[in-house]
C-alpha cells in the first residue's frame, strides 16, 4: 500500500525511484540475481506479516553469514558495512511500501547518534511504544 509521515500523514514517493537512494537501490538490484532478491523480500515479508511495530535496522541482525541478506552484504555492498545497511534499509522501505497495509515511519535515535535507526508502524500503533 503506502508508506505515510509520522507527523502529516502524507504519502512518502519517490524514494526508491529517484536520487541517491534510488541510485543505490537501482545498484543493489542489479547486483543480486532474481533469487537472491526473492529470498530477501521473502524474509522481510515473513517478518512483518502480522506485526505492528519494526525497528529496520533490528531486522537481520549484527551476523548477517547463513541469512537471505547475506549477499547484500557480498554482492551488494561489496563487503562495505555501512553500503550494507543503507542497501538494506531500501530493501526494508520496499517491503514495507509494498505490503498491503499503510504503514508510518519516523527516524528515532539513541546515543546522541541522529537518524540512528528507521522504525515502521501501523495505525493505532505508537512508535514511542519501541522505546518504553
Amino acid at each position: 500500500m503506502t508508506i505515510r509521515d509520522t507527523y502529516d500523514n502524507k504519502v512518502v514517493t519517490g524514494v526508491l525511484q529517484s536520487g541517491e537512494r534510488g541510485r543505490k537501490y537501482r545498484l543493489l538490484c542489479s547486483r543480486l540475481s532474481p533469487p537472491e532478491l526473492n529470498a530477501i523480500r521473502d524474509a522481510l515479508d515473513a517478518r512483518i506479516e502480522g506485526s505492528r511495530i519494526e525497528t529496520a535496522s533490528w531486522i537481520p541482525g549484527k551476523d548477517w553469514r547463513g541469512t537471505p541478506y547475506q549477499p547484500i552484504y557480498e554482492r551488494g555492498a561489496r563487503m562495505n558495512p555501512e553500503l550494507a545497511a543503507l542497501m538494506f534499509g531500501l530493501m526494508a522501505w520496499e517491503a514495507f511500501e509494498r505490503h498491503r497495509d499503510d504503514w508510518y515511519t519516523e527516524r528515532f535515535s539513541m546515543g546522541g547518534e541522529e537518524d540512528r535507526f528507521r522504525v515502521y508502524f501501523k495505525r493505532g500503533g505508537d512508535p514511542e511504544d519501541i522505546l518504553s
